[in-house]
């Protein structure tokens, strides 16, 4: 008899909460997607608002039955539709992916994901997915940081996406769920030669942004010699560089000819040219004057005198092709400019 009635009242129930339901507004839900099956754990695609009316929604969300692992809901009230249906006043545990942390990933990188709270080690694994698929294995270095070590290098210039949801260890019928991207780096430059990239002298933001990019798509490191006028024109430049891993090495203060001045004059422009942990330097034109000033001064000052093997004359408007050729033909250090009219194109070529 007291089956009987759990069962009618429960029929009750859900008709009295579908007649509800009609009245309610429902916002647009996004779902957490998976590279894989779906898991007993998580939603159908099938329970999403868009997919089901609400009397289905409500006959297989609601906990009717013996409680389970499927997240809970409970009743809300509102002054517009009566009640609404909401997660528990306890928030399900946050995920951030921390690993791959650059823009552009290197191939052997690693997934790690940091979670809110400890959580439960089963639900996580069974749900992970990296599309294209990689195989690998799975470390916990503690309760609430989940890492994914791939078997093998992931492959150049590719989106991956990360999905990943499960339970916390506190409160199971609470699951969180995500999804994430990156890409990796491009594939490194095919060439016969060894070279160093390095630029001079200043350009626009946006051209030095598009050679940062592209030098961080190719995974490449260079040497930059900007001027005393650029770093004070933009002083986000030195530290941006420095971050990213390039050399900031010397190139005067206002790019003057250094052959037509005198010794006093030459040092005043070394001195307030920009410097960081380098000992390198560039004249302006490659100019050197016969009486050896240009050389004494720098010398004295701490500086070795740094030119180039390959002028690409990319401030001249050399076509990408040409600028490639030239740099596989010979390789060494090569001269290039943060104002080059292809030289993003000739980053990317090589």
């Amino acid at each position: 008899m007291a089956g009987a009635r759990l069962v009618h009242w429960q029929a009750v129930r859900l008709v009295v909460l579908a007649v509800l339901a009609a009245f309610i507004q429902v916002d647009s839900v996004q779902p957490a997607t998976t590279a894989g099956p779906v898991r007993q754990w998580l939603h159908a695609a099938e329970d999403q608002p868009s997919q089901a009316s609400v009397w289905s929604r409500l006959a297989r969300q609601l906990p009717v039955n013996l409680p389970g692992s499927r997240p809970v809901f409970r009743l809300r009230s509102t002054s517009r539709a009566g009640v609404l249906l909401s997660w528990p006043s306890r928030p399900a545990p946050d995920v951030a992916l921390v690993e791959p942390a650059r823009a552009r990933a290197p191939v052997d990188s690693v997934v790690r994901l940091a979670f809110s709270e400890p959580m439960e080690a089963t639900s996580v694994e069974q749900s992970f997915r990296v599309d294209p698929s990689v195989d690998g294995q799975f470390e916990w270095p503690d309760p609430e940081t989940f890492l994914f070590r791939p078997s093998a290098p992931l492959a150049y210039r590719t989106i991956y996406r990360v999905s990943v949801a499960g339970y916390g260890v506190a409160q199971r019928r609470l699951v969180t769920a995500a999804s994430f991207s990156f890409s990796t780096l491009w594939p490194p430059p095919a060439v016969p030669f060894p070279f160093t990239l390095t630029f001079d002298d200043c350009g626009t933001a946006e051209q030095i942004q598009a050679i940062l990019t592209a030098l961080d798509d190719r995974g490449l490191h260079a040497i930059f010699f900007p001027t005393g006028k650029c770093r004070d024109q933009f002083p986000w430049l030195v530290p941006t560089l420095i971050a990213a891993g390039h050399r900031v090495c010397n190139h005067t203060y206002s790019h003057p000819d250094l052959s037509k001045l005198s010794a006093g004059a030459i040092a005043s422009e070394i001195q307030r040219g920009v410097s960081v942990q380098c000992d390198l330097f560039r004249p302006p034109y490659g100019a050197m004057d016969k009486f050896g000033r240009v050389y004494s001064v720098a010398t004295s000052l701490g500086y070795k005198i740094q030119l180039w093997d390959v002028d690409t004359r990319d401030w001249a408007g050399t076509p990408t092709d040409v600028m490639v050729a030239m740099i596989r033909a010979r390789g060494g250090v090569v001269l290039m400019h943060m104002h080059g009219i292809h030289t993003v194109e000739a980053i990317r070529a090589l």
